[in-house]
Parts: C-alpha cells; sequence; structure tokens
C-alpha cells in the first residue's frame, strides 16, 4: 500500500521478515526518495500484531495527520482483520483499541483484510473476504475513531454477504456522497471468477 501526505512524503506499508514471521512493516520517505529519519527507527517502522505471521494490504492517512494500517493477523490457528494506528512520528497510537492495534475475528475460520476508508465522522471501514465454514464471502467491518467496533454497522459491527454460492473476496472499497459504501472484488461462479 502506498499514500503521499500533504507534504510530499510517501507511506509505503507491507509486510517484512523478523526471522521468525512477518510483521506489518512502514516505512517513509523525503520527497527526494530518501528514508525520512524522523519517521519510526530512521524512516522505518515494524509492529508485530500478534504471534504469527501479519501482513498489510491497505494504508490511509487521516486528516490529523495519524496513519491506519490494515490487514491481517493469524492468532494461532486462522488469519484475523487486523490493524493498527501510528501517529505522525511512527510511534503506535496508545489510543486506539489496545495499544494501537485491534484485531477482529469475523467467521470460524479465517478473515482477511485488503480494503480500508475513513469516514467523514473519523469512522474506519475495513473489507475483505470471511470463511463462512464452506466458503469466503465478501466481509466489512467498520469501527469507531477509538478502534472499538461499531455496533450500529451491521451485526455488532460487522456485515458478510454472499454474492454466490462459492468463493467471494472484496479487494477494495469506497464511500459515497451520500454516505453509502460500494465494495468491489470478485465472485465464484461455480466454474470461474467473476466481478462482483
Amino acid at each position: 500500500a502506498l499514500i503521499i501526505q500533504p507534504d510530499g512524503k510517501l507511506v509505503v506499508a507491507g509486510y517484512s521478515n523478523n526471522g521468525l514471521n512477518f510483521d506489518f512493516a512502514l516505512a517513509r520517505y523525503n520527497t527526494d526518495g530518501s528514508l525520512d529519519s524522523s519517521f519510526g527507527s530512521g524512516g522505518k517502522v515494524t509492529t508485530a500484531i500478534g504471534s504469527g505471521d501479519d501482513f498489510v494490504s491497505a494504508l490511509i492517512l487521516q486528516p490529523d495527520g495519524k496513519l491506519v494500517a490494515a490487514g491481517y493477523s493469524k492468532n494461532g490457528s486462522n488469519f484475523n482483520f487486523a490493524l493498527a494506528r501510528y501517529n505522525p512520528d511512527g510511534v503506535l497510537d496508545i489510543l486506539f483499541g489496545s495499544g494501537g492495534k485491534v484485531t477482529t475475528s469475523i467467521g470460524s475460520g479465517s478473515d482477511y483484510a485488503y480494503a480500508l476508508i475513513i469516514q467523514p465522522d473519523g469512522k474506519l471501514v475495513v473489507a475483505g473476504g470471511s470463511y463462512n465454514g464452506t466458503n469466503y464471502d465478501f466481509a466489512l467491518v467498520r469501527y469507531n475513531p477509538n478502534g472499538f467496533l461499531d455496533s450500529s454497522f451491521g451485526s455488532g459491527g460487522k456485515v458478510t454477504t454472499a454474492i454466490g454460492s462459492d468463493d467471494d473476496d472484496a479487494n477494495a472499497l469506497i464511500i459515497q456522497p451520500d454516505g453509502k459504501l460500494v465494495v468491489a472484488g470478485y465472485s465464484n461462479n461455480g466454474l470461474n471468477f467473476d466481478f462482483a
């Protein structure tokens, strides 16, 4: 994932191997492409969300300059939605979730988050796929600005949607001017995948 800040600096997010598994990883670059030493440690930040593999797939910049990374984290047996929020200097924002981190289990198996948006009210919406016991469905989760689930959204902050009778995964998400959310991805029709 990649964003550009109003000051022209670039922030890249992904994952980095720590020798045992993968962690969330961010790096910030000055406009000339050099690492921004005022961010994290020499321009780089790594964050272990859980005790297993952690992968970033989406990144946003909040109006207050804080960065939110979303992806998925292994809880030992399955993957869960995972978020981390960072202050502008790359330090975890301890006012978000638990010490700056949030993980959310949706279905009975693994849940993978691929897209992230921030609403005008500061709420965060994450989209991806959730295993329902048989296959994957579109999955959305909405969080309050403090990282806790927004119980006014779906069922306890979570929504899953079966598009077809096989695997469905959401990869992109936008918010319309009227506040409605549009999710895009793909759906298996039994033979191959279609736009969804």
